[in-house]
């Protein structure tokens, strides 16, 4: 009875296969390890430095080969490649070395490129998230704090048995860099493009590993909060309203020839001066209506503002965890060996979906939040090449199609699922009718969801309901001074802090609701996600489970 909905499933499946196919990267291995693994499929060996090497030139050129597939040495004349392949010093370390202290100085460092090994990378002593916990052969360390002059920022230990090595001295690397004939727009672009890569990586967090701003009940705590706070926030409008107030208060004490508080003491103003019984009282008439109408419009929208927000980060959440559900339903349907463990084809096949699935991540929010924008750059896509968040022949691809930067997310999206139906014609994943139903299901579910989160952060509220609020709530403080004074006389300074305070903040805090990956850049210490822990706990670990 239900043989018509299989028809169709595999239909779906082999024309989404199909349309797909001229994105997906060569099916060799596309280990986050290797940042030079296009050039190790073009090598005849398997490994680009080995034990079989038996004379320095070979060497040599394994060595130039390296670097001519890696962006960041792309374009370096032929004499400059020449001296840093010269200047390179051949090394050994042992298990439980460390080659790099986090927070050393990087005057008269050294860059480095494993031959042989591999070594962790901790951070605050705690072992960075995968990929980037690990660094495998061929890959270069130390770059970044030669470059920018920056201290250390991780430890660098021996995790092999033996680690072979290449060091060369930073002025030396350095000098090699500057005589690119097409160089990046400039240092600045690129360490903004290594900021963002080491923002996603989980290393550079902005609430300690937390997707949003945690805090603590207890009063005391709260009290002592100022940074990303409405009080920091609106600190210079309160003022700027404060002073205002003052400013008035001299005048209408001129005018009415009454004394100052420091005088004669607090004396409430005269009702029967022409001033305060006048015009003044016909302003407190219409501000205190203008109160009611205010109050009303405005903890509407700070209600609405935060269901918007809620409705973004539970989006965000979901999506997570749609990624990490495809993941998992991978990964419980791969081929294993008799002894449950996984075979060398399926972690190859791991590999490279979770390789997709990152790179996807990454581009998808380089495409929403402003911050990453410029990791779909040109330049941010070739320094993702050269740090090991995809292939050369990705990178190509990506440079090559005919679409806007905001939508090269869907090329890995694509590769994801294209990936998948290879591994079934190849006997690595499950190809009955119901894995495929599955894989396809949960494949939609993601990327609907993804467009949910576009589709809600453009539907926000429209231009005419923020510009009344904003309106009636500038009115409403505007003449705060000339009311208060009525009642108050030279205490109506205090009253007016408190009323901007708090209208002013909601309305702030409604707009900053209203942004919540912090694009306007409305304010500084705004409270916005943390996208780079969502992308980084995404990662294909569940296999780990499994093994």
């Amino acid at each position: 009875m239900f043989r018509p909905l299989h028809y169709f499933i595999a239909a779906v499946w082999i024309c989404l296969s199909s349309t797909a196919a001229a994105f997906l990267p060569a099916r060799g291995h596309v280990s986050h390890n290797s940042i030079w693994q296009q050039s190790k499929s073009t090598l005849p060996s398997a490994q680009l430095f080995s034990s079989t090497i038996t004379n320095e030139n070979d060497e040599e050129l394994l060595i130039k080969q390296v670097l001519a597939e890696n962006s960041l040495f792309k374009n370096i004349p032929a004499g400059s490649v020449a001296t840093l392949v010269d200047a390179l010093e051949r090394k050994t370390a042992q298990r439980g070395e460390v080659i790099i202290y986090q927070g050393d100085s990087c005057i008269d460092g050294y860059v480095y490129l494993i031959a042989e090994g591999s070594c962790r990378v901790l951070v605050d002593n705690v072992t960075v998230p995968e990929p980037y916990g690990i660094l495998g052969q061929n890959e270069v360390f130390g770059d970044m704090g030669i470059l920018y002059d920056e201290v250390r920022a991780a430890t660098i230990m021996v995790e092999s048995d033996l680690l072979v090595y290449y060091q060369i001295a930073g002025e030396l690397f350095k000098a090699a860099l500057s005589g690119r004939s097409s160089p990046m727009k400039s240092l600045e672009k690129m360490q903004e493009v290594d900021d963002v890569i080491n923002t996603i990586s989980g290393t550079n967090t902005l609430y300690d590993g937390k997707v949003i701003s945690a805090y603590q009940p207890e009063r005391t705590w709260l009290w002592q909060q100022y940074v990303g706070t409405v009080l920091k926030i609106s600190r210079e409008t309160i003022l700027s309203g404060m002073a205002a107030s003052a400013l008035f208060v001299i005048f209408a004490k001129l005018i009415t020839n009454e004394p100052f508080i420091w005088e004669s003491g607090f004396i409430p103003p005269d009702r029967a001066n022409p001033l305060i019984n006048g015009l003044l009282s016909e302003i407190l008439t219409i501000w205190k209506i203008q109160q009611t109408l205010t109050t009303f419009v405005l903890t509407f929208f700070v209600n609405q503002s935060f269901r918007f927000w809620g409705d973004v980060y539970k989006s965000v959440r979901e999506v997570q965890g749609k990624l990490s559900s495809f993941n998992l339903l991978l990964v419980t349907n791969v081929v294993r060996s008799a002894d449950g463990s996984l075979t060398p084809e399926a972690e190859k096949f791991l590999d490279e979906v979770g390789q997709c699935t990152r790179l996807f991540h990454i581009l998808f929010w380089a495409s929403k939040a402003k911050r990453f924008s410029v990791l779909k750059s040109e330049e941010g896509l070739k320094r993702m090449e050269s740090r090991g968040l995809m292939s050369s022949k990705q990178l190509g691809i990506l440079l090559g199609m005919d679409l806007p930067s905001d939508k090269l997310f869907y090329a890995p999206l694509e590769w994801m699922l294209v990936r998948c139906n290879q591994a079934s014609d190849e006997g690595v994943l499950m190809s009955d009718t119901a894995t495929k139903g599955s894989i396809l299901k949960e494949y939609m579910f993601l990327r609907n969801g993804f467009a949910n989160i576009g589709n809600t952060i453009e539907g926000r509220f429209p231009l005419a309901y923020v510009q009344f609020v904003q309106i009636l709530v500038d009115t409403f403080v505007l003449f705060a001074p000339l009311a208060l004074y009525v009642d108050l006389g030279e205490y109506s300074v205090i009253a007016v802090g408190l009323v901007v305070f708090f209208y002013c903040g909601l309305n702030n805090l409604a707009k900053i609701f209203l942004d919540p990956l912090n694009n306007e850049e409305f304010c500084d210490n705004s409270i916005y996600f943390d996208l780079g822990v969502i992308v980084s706990g995404n990662e294909l670990s569940e296999k780990c489970l499994f093994c």
